[in-house]
This record gives structure tokens, C-alpha cells and sequence, in this order.
């Protein structure tokens, strides 16, 4: 089951939308590469985004909503 930009997983919704798309391309090379099971796979892929965003200096929480009272996500 490919996911896209619109059509993902409910545990990325909370994820910036850089580190979401990063997930989803991870999760997607993994469906198509490996037989793991689907959960397995969208863990695995939220875990590499997030160290890939951490390794690139972005955030890879929404945690600027709250500390910088922002509506919209920053643009990266």
C-alpha cells in the first residue's frame, strides 16, 4: 500500500511537514523492498525522519505551534 503526500498513516499527521514527507517516501521504499509488516514499517520510517530532520537542523515535532503561538508551519 504506497502512501503519498494526502494519503498516510494517522501516526504521521502530527509530524512537520517535511519530516512527513521524508516518512513517507522511507515508508514506501520499505513496502516495496520488504516484507515487514505495515506497522513495523511506518515505526521504522517516522523513526529514520525524524533523525534525518535532527541531523539537518529542522524540527521534527510541531513544537513551535505552542512555544511561538505560530498557526501555519514555517516554511522550510
Amino acid at each position: 500500500m504506497p502512501w503519498s503526500k494526502t494519503d498516510f498513516p494517522n501516526a504521521m499527521k502530527n509530524l512537520p511537514q517535511v519530516v512527513r514527507n521524508k516518512a513517507i517516501q522511507i515508508a514506501n521504499a520499505l513496502y516495496s523492498k520488504t516484507k515487514l509488516k505495515t506497522g513495523i514499517i511506518i515505526a521504522t520510517a517516522i523513526n529514520h525522519a525524524k533523525k534525518w530532520a535532527n541531523r539537518r537542523g529542522l524540527p521534527s515535532k510541531k513544537y513551535w505551534e505552542k512555544s511561538n503561538g505560530l498557526k501555519k508551519e514555517p516554511k522550510l
